[in-house]
């Protein structure tokens, strides 16, 4: 694998595929919404397509994850450099609607659904593994 493709620039990446970002500029009929996470952030399934390179999904999980703080008025202050760089490359993406970055009951609820599954899934992993560390090593 060459250099430039073992070294992710998110900043790059949303510099790269603006044009891309900026033509997705119409909601779809009805988007479902779902947590994702990752980012521990909520994303609308019309904000990609099927072209959508997996890279630009990855660095959107940073923009994704600056609006959903700002839903849940508790911005991520080291994010928002990245949110204001994607309003000025591809400002029409149906992502940065303003609807889409106000708490509303069902939205807060989804988030709020998949956050407590998250830690659960945490906790369980957690659980598992100091299971294993205190179980005793098999004897030969």
């Amino acid at each position: 694998m060459s250099d430039h493709h073992s070294h992710f620039d998110p900043v790059q990446t949303l510099t790269d595929h603006a044009g891309h970002l900026n033509a997705i500029c119409s909601p779809g009929w009805w988007p479902k919404v779902f947590y994702e996470f990752m980012s521990g952030a909520l994303i609308w399934s019309d904000e990609t397509n099927s072209k959508t390179p997996v890279e630009l999904i990855w660095a959107l999980q940073l923009i994704r994850a600056y609006r959903t703080s700002l839903m849940l008025n508790e911005p991520i202050d080291e994010l928002k450099p990245i949110w204001e760089l994607g309003l000025s490359l591809f400002p029409k993406w149906v992502g940065f609607r303003p609807e889409r970055r106000q708490a509303t009951p069902k939205l807060l609820q989804i988030h709020r659904r998949g956050a407590v599954s998250l830690r659960k899934c945490l906790r369980d992993i957690e659980r598992e593994m100091e299971k294993e560390d205190t179980e005793p090593e098999p004897q030969p």
